[in-house]
């Protein structure tokens, strides 16, 4: 029997001086720690700032809508009935508090729960339900649950604080997320923001919990060798809702690990054995597979919180464009699509970039689809785009998902990938050729959906706030107040009612 053959494992621990992507002896992650806990106020530009709230915004408004839909009362249900109470408020729960790590499961499956958060164009991560989650229950754990340490007494949380650990967050997640390929996992079958989410939680946490910076990288490690999530949670089930949420409690349990001095994974994204960009760069074709520069490259000078795009539709953001496009064509086609005639067209291709392809571009497999599957079903979000004229939460309601006039439209599509859309910041772009029974044919292409260039406006960031908070709370000062409370954060003393008025119940929207 010929003997098996290793691989020469010299190489692999190597110091790699021919490709600075691939160092093991970077310092990458250890930079990355250092900045995190030394950015101060003064070395964020305003315009950082202001967006920064404003994402912050748009993820709790996210959470206001998203805590009692049927499947988060589920997921709510299930861990009320095994978690003991707790000192961290959960959204739209009222008095029923929880520990900080089941607090941010449920607070980020909200926040992720109807599609609407926010997504990076890039590196495909949903980031306010991985970080905010996560600072919640950081700062509720400084201020009330803290009192159980006698030599760590509690503290009052800033808003400024609070502000700060979410910019750290929000710029740590792309940037792993970039170092692996961004959009590689998608196409590999990996939940990419649930896996590069776990690292971007652990440094916002971290910061929030003013950590060291070596207690930081002990965070970052102890959060990324839990990282995972499956990406055929897209066709059935709840479970997608839930990790992001995976992430943010990841994060959060190292950073409370390491806070007491609990060691970590050190050098973990420049390890090349065992190390968390080499493994999930694992499959891919790219070369290098993956570049560990891209984790701190321009890191306070080049900000990736411009690069997180504020959803206008309640789907998965890679078919933004599509629906853009056929929204483009019923504006210039109004006869053709008028809805009394949508039963001539014939065929609908859609073109899609390669990760969105992967992700979303697959003929369904029954009939109907759960809301999951409908909302990352790039032929089902074209129907009802083409039925409805609008793919927003009503859409994916359980009494809508299996319309026949929908289902027609949805068995006449087929996806394919177009290397178009494959081009930096393309990526959620499409190409929608739509041909009628008299031959007829039409295309519409859209490049960047909406948001894009220019992004989204702070000022339609919350009109969309205030929709959603007010679908979900009938108290209109509460509304207002919140908005005020979290728009103004940097000169916030104390975060208790930002709190308070989350954890006030919500009403079900769906």
């Amino acid at each position: 029997m010929e003997k098996l053959k290793y691989a020469d494992l010299t190489d692999l621990h190597a110091h790699t001086d021919d490709n600075p992507a691939l160092d093991e002896k970077a310092g990458t992650t250890a930079a990355l720690c250092e900045w995190a806990i030394g950015l101060q106020a003064g070395d964020v530009p305003p315009a950082v700032l202001a967006r920064v709230k404003h994402l912050i915004l748009d993820g709790l408004a996210c959470g206001l809508v998203g805590g009692h839909v049927p499947w988060s009362e589920q997921a709510a249900e299930a861990i009320y009935g095994y978690e003991p109470p707790g000192y961290c408020s959960v959204i739209g729960y009222g008095d029923e508090a929880l520990g900080p790590l089941a607090a941010a499961i449920l607070n980020g499956a909200f926040i992720q729960a109807t599609e609407l958060d926010d997504y990076h164009s890039m590196a495909p991560l949903h980031s306010a339900s991985v970080v905010v989650p996560a600072i919640l229950s950081a700062a509720q754990f400084l201020s009330t649950g803290n009192g159980r340490s006698k030599d760590k007494p509690t503290r009052k949380v800033s808003g400024l604080d609070f502000l700060l650990a979410a910019i750290v967050g929000f710029e740590t997640g792309p940037r792993v997320g970039l170092a692996t390929g961004g959009g590689e996992l998608l196409v590999r079958g990996w939940h990419s923001g649930a896996i590069f989410g776990c690292p971007a939680a652990a440094v916002a946490s971290s910061r929030l919990l003013g950590l060291s910076a070596d207690k930081t990288e002990s965070a970052i490690g102890i959060a990324c060798t839990q990282a995972g999530g499956l990406m055929s949670a897209t066709y059935e089930g709840m479970i997608k809702r839930v990790q992001h949420a995976f992430a943010a409690r990841n994060g959060l349990f190292g950073a409370l690990l390491a806070r007491n001095g609990y060691v970590g994974i050190k050098k973990v994204f420049e390890r090349r054995y065992g190390g968390f960009l080499s493994m999930f760069s694992k499959g891919t074709n790219r070369s290098p597979p993956y570049d560990v520069r891209r984790v701190v490259e321009e890191l306070g000078t080049t900000w990736q919180i411009f690069n997180i795009r504020v959803k206008l539709h309640a789907c998965v953001g890679g078919c933004h464009g599509q629906i853009e496009a056929i929204a483009k064509l019923q504006a210039e086609h109004p006869e053709r699509f008028a809805s009394e005639v949508l039963g001539k067209i014939v065929s609908i291709k859609v073109g899609l970039s390669g990760p969105i392809f992967a992700h979303d571009g697959w003929a369904p497999h029954e009939r109907p689809l759960a809301t999951t599957g409908a909302q990352m079903n790039a032929a089902y979000i074209g129907a009802v785009q083409l039925v409805d004229r609008q793919v927003l939460l009503a859409q994916f309601a359980d009494s809508t998902l299996n319309r026949d006039d929908v289902w027609a439209l949805v068995d006449k599509t087929s996806c394919f990938h177009d290397t178009r859309f494959d081009q930096p910041h393309y990526g959620c772009g499409a190409r929608v050729t739509v041909v009628f029974d008299d031959g007829f044919t039409v295309e519409g292409v859209v490049d960047q959906p909406r948001g894009f260039d220019p992004p989204i406006q702070d000022e339609e960031i919350k009109e969309k706030y205030r929709k959603l908070a007010a679908s979900a709370i009938a108290d209109q000062a509460r509304i207002e107040r919140l908005e005020k409370l979290v728009l103004g954060l940097e000169d916030l003393e104390d975060m208790s009612e930002i709190f308070e008025l989350l954890a006030l119940p919500t009403a079900k929207v769906l």
